[in-house]
């Protein structure tokens, strides 16, 4: 095995314990919240870091078995989300009461999916393979889509109206 090879699995055991402690995180998180909203962002965000674990062992067993990337391993599906479960976390949300330990929680879980956006990031850089930064860039737009979940949930609870007129793309008319 080359020294690239040995490489890329240290990497995708690096990403299979940052998935764990996320998704260890996030189980924690839902345990203490005070918001339902919040347990059930939490509770969704720890459920996606299962297929990620799963999906990067797999492609690490593989990996160690024959070095070579191949299409089927840099498919990425996680399972479909639910497309309510947005909206059914902030419909049990507290718009702009948000509980400062849970929002210490957003805060560490938005740290934390930037840091897997900037490694995966940083490995899609200096991908030699073509597939192997496809899946790798899937990895970034997954944890990007966390991200995103937590950043609009946050803001939700601390400033309902940005929230509304970003989501309502408010407008001024004028004379």
């Amino acid at each position: 095995m080359t020294v690239s090879e040995c490489l890329i699995l240290q990497h995708l055991q690096t990403a299979i314990q940052m998935e764990i402690d996320g998704k260890k995180f996030y189980e924690e998180a839902a345990q203490k919240a005070k918001s339902e909203g919040t347990k059930e962002i939490f509770t969704y965000l720890a459920n996606g870091e299962v297929y990620h674990i799963q999906r990067i062992q797999e492609i690490y067993d593989a990996l160690e078995k024959n070095p070579t990337w191949t299409e089927a391993m840099c498919e990425f599906s996680p399972p479909p989300e639910d497309p309510r479960i947005f909206s059914a976390a902030l419909a049990k949300g507290n718009m702009g009461a948000g509980d400062a330990d849970d929002l210490k929680a957003l805060d560490i879980g938005l740290k934390m999916e930037q840091k897997s956006i900037d490694f995966y990031q940083k490995l899609a850089k200096q991908a030699q393979d073509p597939l192997e930064r496809r899946f790798l860039l899937s990895l970034v737009n997954e944890e990007r889509g966390h991200y995103y979940y937590l950043v609009d949930y946050r803001n939700f609870l601390v400033d309902p109206a940005d929230w509304y007129y970003v989501k309502e793309m408010g407008h001024v008319d004028g004379a």
